[in-house]
């Protein structure tokens, strides 16, 4: 290589570098392309807290199907008979452990994809930090129980109580063994702040749904806690 060939291709070089330094800076400057999340608004909410069970297997522990336009819900009942596909579990609690709450939202519908629903999905993490400060429920029946997953012992007496986030996997597990009659009033207080928290909740952390941000603030904004 001669004395001449060497500065030409330094400079050569050094253009190519300077090209790509632009290109990159431009790249890097320019404003990042926006994902499309547009979607119909839907016509039903479908909303899931889990917890761990007594086995320890994280299912479905309140289901409610909210209203989109007037924010009203339903108690869905978490012993429904529903069909699974791949499974031999019929219960729609069970459907969790298969997809979470988009997975409870497709059994809800006999397995078909219902025109306008949608899915809020509550973890227990999530759930039980939605209920940190405990919650307030009226039990008609006393009764006792021991949650496995947390090593606790939990008592609830007839009459209005506060019921520590502690007691949560207790009562849960144990209103199952109630008469229907007795597991209404403090399932009610259960949802009522299970529902109120998550009205003021946002996605995240816990908390998935397939609404867009714009949605979940209009489901947030209407939902209607009682």
């Amino acid at each position: 290589m001669t004395s001449t060939t060497r500065p030409i291709l330094i400079g050569a070089a050094c253009a190519v570098l300077l090209v790509a330094a632009v290109v990159g800076g431009f790249l890097l400057l320019r404003p990042a392309g926006k994902v499309g999340t547009a979607q119909a608004a839907p016509s039903t909410v479908v909303v899931v807290f889990a917890l761990a069970g007594e086995d320890n297997a994280v299912t479905a522990q309140v289901v409610a199907t909210v209203d989109y336009a007037t924010g009203r819900y339903e108690l869905v009942d978490t012993t429904k008979t529903v069909s699974i596909p791949g499974t031999s579990y019929s219960q729609l609690r069970d459907a969790y452990p298969f997809g979470g709450a988009e997975a409870v939202a497709t059994a809800l519908t006999d397995g078909t994809a219902q025109a306008g629903a949608a899915w809020v999905d509550v973890s227990p993490a999530a759930w039980k930090r939605l209920l940190a400060a405990g919650f307030d429920a009226t039990m008609t029946e006393a009764f006792d129980t021991y949650d496995e997953t947390t090593d606790r012992y939990s008592e609830f007496v007839v009459g209005p109580q506060h019921v520590a986030v502690a007691d949560l996997g207790g009562l849960v597990n144990g209103l199952p063994y109630l008469a229907e009659e007795a597991r209404a009033e403090p399932m009610k207080g259960l949802v009522v702040a299970s529902m109120r928290a998550l009205a003021t909740a946002k996605p995240g952390d816990g908390i998935e749904t397939i609404l867009t941000a714009d949605q979940w603030n209009a489901f947030a904004r209407t939902l209607k806690v009682e």
